[in-house]
């Protein structure tokens, strides 16, 4: 199984990370074979950009997008949101995760960095025991 990452840029979409209250993603990128994979939410928010982890799901479902910028959305319902959001810049593994992921300019796109994956599941149950 893929683990997949999506940024949401409050600019870019128009609304505030803690606006969104589906397990649901925008992306233009193909998606066929994502069922079952997890996807991370991460939403970077003011300058210098603060990154913080917003939700976590299984893509369950996929079909064609209601706004027009988009191609797919992309659901599920095995997941969680997280309220607050855990700030990502000081984890160790971080830095090295933005700029395999160009800095989140890709949209959509597999985590291929293990040391992330596990990092982000590690503050996904830190965050979890609240």
């Amino acid at each position: 199984m893929t683990d997949y990452v999506v940024y949401h840029k409050a600019e870019l979409m128009g609304y505030d990370a803690l606006d969104v209250d589906k397990l649901a993603i925008y992306t233009n990128k193909p998606v066929s074979d994502a069922i079952g994979c997890r996807v991370w939410l991460i939403a970077g928010e003011g300058y210098p950009r603060k990154y913080r982890l917003r939700a976590t799901f299984l893509v369950g479902g996929i079909e064609p997008s209601d706004k027009s910028s988009f191609k797919s959305l992309v659901s599920g319902t095995d997941g969680q949101f997280l309220d607050p959001m855990p700030l990502l810049n000081s984890e160790a593994w971080f830095p090295a995760f933005v700029e395999e992921q160009g800095r989140f300019a890709f949209g959509f796109n597999p985590i291929k960095n293990a040391d992330a994956e596990r990092g982000l599941r590690a503050v996904l149950r830190a965050n979890s025991l609240r």
